[in-house]
């Protein structure tokens, strides 16, 4: 596969990846939702996504990460008919690598007997879903210590069209 200035690969995590997936994880939260959410709602998200939870999700569901010269720039889970926790490192975005891990993550629920699969987006990652053709269907929020997490949730059919070889 080839992306920007090098080859990367999309592949199944390894417990050797957790660190370095929750390195890149956090520093995007830090980049991309103080933003959008307050103090509060970053801590939440920052706790939530931590390595425990990475690898308890990837047990029991299919974690890929999206790696260039052995640095993670990428990752996306799918457990059950729920993708989650798929992020790609700022300095990484806008070269349609968060596009390639959805197709492989729609890929693998397609292939698993899915029709439909169903995602949280936070505000700063609505629009990017909206144009991979998922539909919101409930805006929501839940309390956080002292704040609010706005989200939206989020759905899309499969079709034959939504796989596209990422490979």
């Amino acid at each position: 596969m080839m992306a920007g200035k090098g080859r990367f690969t999309i592949r199944a995590l390894r417990d050797a990846d957790l660190p370095s997936v929750k390195s890149m994880i956090h520093r995007t939260i830090a980049a991309c939702y103080p933003g959008h959410y307050g103090p509060e709602a970053v801590r939440f998200f920052l706790d939530y996504h931590s390595e425990r939870a990475i690898r308890q999700d990837a047990r029991q569901g299919h974690t890929v990460v999206l790696a260039r010269a052995g640095r993670v720039l990428g990752t996306g889970t799918l457990l059950g008919n729920e993708i989650k926790r798929v992020f790609v490192d700022p300095g990484s975005q806008k070269q349609s690598l968060g596009r390639l891990l959805m197709h492989r993550l729609e890929e693998t629920a397609t292939a698993r007997g899915l029709a439909v699969v169903k995602l949280d987006a936070s505000p700063p990652s609505k629009a990017f879903y909206d144009r991979l053709g998922y539909v919101a269907v409930e805006e929501t929020s839940r309390p956080v210590e002292g704040g609010r997490l706005d989200y939206f949730r989020m759905q899309k059919v499969l079709t034959m069209s939504s796989r596209v070889s990422t490979e």
